[in-house]
């Protein structure tokens, strides 16, 4: 785990971030124990998010939370202008 924050804060990786469940997604349908808590609720989530936004350009930390659902997503180009929509941060 001691070099998961050079991962997430290296100004050349691209962190991606899955913000929201997916659709359809029912928190009482999974097994006991699951953590089901939203994503900045969860401390390493929260951790992944702070040291991304400390030294990465917005486009290299994308939350993919904010795809559309009814979107073919061709060109690379269209996923990132979705997935960084207010800096991609929430």
């Amino acid at each position: 785990l001691g070099c998961l924050g050079m991962f997430y804060s290296h100004k050349e990786t691209t962190v991606l971030r899955l913000t929201t469940f997916p659709e359809g997604y029912q928190k009482e349908d999974q097994p006991e124990g699951a953590n089901v808590s939203e994503y900045y609720d969860r401390g390493w989530c929260f951790t992944e998010s702070a040291m991304a936004s400390l030294t990465k350009d917005f486009r290299k930390s994308l939350d993919l939370g904010r795809m559309c659902d009814d979107k073919e997503y061709a060109f690379s180009f269209q996923l990132i202008e979705d997935c960084t929509q207010d800096g991609g941060r929430r």
